[in-house]
């Protein structure tokens, strides 16, 4: 037994010492019954028809309405975080049902609803405003350059969600669960006991109270206490297996396609005339290219003259304030900053872009550009240079017909950067490249055509 458990139940083993001197301080069990009478009252219940019935009338409406809340609250956080207006308006009603005390809310239930119904309200108020607010905190909290990569190489919405979204929004839930579960336990017996539903845990606590029967009275309070003790267990458990489960379906449900298929497009980039501003400065002006299929073009400037905002231009991710971009509907990019899914290995970052590219091309891929390096190791645990790496395997291997790269040998050796170099042109494939670089030993290196901007 480890350490922490030992400390556990020496803990409740000490608790147990303190209820039972009290009992026999007291000397009234009417008053405070000791572990042994509540004991033995719990099992004379757990003998009874009827225990089990009023176990499950509680555990199921208190069950499904924690569901129902959490997953109502979590869609509507997650949506209202990427719509300020729907956040505005959600925001006042969701502190004002935080506020509200739960006995207030249950006699206006009562008319509304009836006794049936309360329980599943009271339920759903306390929980819902907790899980809205975590979630449009961790949502928040997700990185959108990251997200606007996997974009660009084609990750659509719910495969985007499931592997940047959902890791990124899990460790809100998982703190909120930890208060939450044992809340909506409260919550709704102590619906059920005002509203009186029948066969319920909260009818059985009111009628122990009102005979008089206390040792009952703390039985039934302990069995409360353990049911929303192991609904707890079992829904952060069921959290924490969700994460990696949300990580592997991204990464397998990725659509079957043909690694060349993008090339079928026209892979021409033609940039006519572009003009960017930003806060009234302007960054590009009368800006004009065209690189054609199985072409490098290399932009080369002094730090700050506007390569990378002409990449983000050229990828759609920032607007022209004049001019035209035509690409290809695929593309793929390496970007100034790493932009890598920090929960997936450094394999699963590479298949989840590289559809239909079949898993031993990947690790080979990988295993040419990180030799020793294994490619089930999470990206987190990668030095700057072996992410880089990654990055320049994930741009290659992904379906699209341009293929646009910003500083990709920033941080690499000698001898990375001449295996890079060698990968790309290898892997190039008829497509389009644009690479934006300081060193002009990258552009005979790859034999590319230059534009000084």
């Amino acid at each position: 037994m480890s350490a922490r458990r030992l400390r556990t139940l020496g803990a409740a083993l000490l608790w147990l010492g303190i209820w039972q001197a009290l009992a026999l301080i007291v000397g009234q069990p009417l008053l405070v019954p000791g572990p042994w009478e509540t004991f033995t009252a719990f099992a004379s219940l757990v003998g009874t028809a009827s225990f089990w019935l009023s176990v499950w009338a509680s555990f199921a409406t208190i069950v499904c309405a924690f569901l129902g809340a959490f997953v109502c609250a979590t869609a509507l956080g997650a949506l209202a975080a990427t719509r300020p207006l729907l956040a505005d308006l959600v925001r006042p009603l969701a502190l004002v049902v935080k506020a509200t005390p739960v006995a207030c809310v249950v006699v206006v239930l009562l008319l509304w609803l009836g006794a049936e119904g309360v329980p599943v309200a009271a339920v759903a108020l306390v929980v819902a405003p907790a899980y809205y607010f975590s979630t449009l905190e961790g949502v928040q909290q997700v990185r959108p350059e990251v997200a606007d990569a996997l974009r660009v190489m084609g990750v659509g919405p719910v495969r985007l969600w499931l592997a940047h979204g959902w890791p990124s929004v899990l460790p809100y839930l998982q703190a909120t669960s930890k208060n939450a579960v044992g809340m909506a336990w409260k919550a709704g017996v102590a619906a059920e006991l005002i509203a009186m539903a029948l066969d319920t845990l909260g009818e059985k606590v009111y009628q122990a109270k009102l005979l008089l029967e206390t040792p009952e009275l703390f039985a039934w309070t302990a069995t409360i206490i353990l049911l929303a003790f192991l609904c707890e267990k079992a829904f952060l458990r069921l959290l924490a297996a969700s994460g990696p489960a949300a990580l592997s379906l991204a990464v397998s449900s990725a659509p079957s396609e043909p690694r060349d298929c993008a090339v079928s497009e026209d892979p021409t980039v033609r940039v006519s005339d572009l003009r960017v501003e930003r806060g009234g400065t302007i960054v590009l002006d009368s800006v004009d290219l065209e690189v054609g299929g199985g072409e490098i073009l290399c932009l080369r400037a002094p730090s700050g003259a506007g390569k990378t905002t002409l990449i983000l231009a050229i990828l759609g991710l920032v607007r022209p304030s004049a001019g035209r971009v035509e690409r290809p509907d695929r593309a793929s990019a390496v970007f100034q900053e790493v932009r890598l899914v920090e929960a997936l290995s450094a394999e699963d970052n590479v298949r989840l872009v590289a559809c239909g590219t079949p898993r031993e091309t990947v690790r080979a891929a990988l295993a040419e550009l990180l030799p020793g390096v294994e490619p089930e190791r999470a990206v987190s645990e990668l030095s700057g240079g072996q992410r880089r790496r990654v990055e320049i395997v994930r741009a290659m291997l992904c379906p699209g017909a341009a293929v646009l790269m910003d500083e990709p040998f920033t941080g690499l050796d000698e001898a990375a950067r001449e295996s890079a170099i060698a990968f790309i042109r290898r892997q190039l494939r008829g497509r389009s490249l644009i690479i934006a670089t300081h060193e002009a030993d990258d552009v005979s290196a790859l034999g590319a055509a230059v534009l000084e901007l």
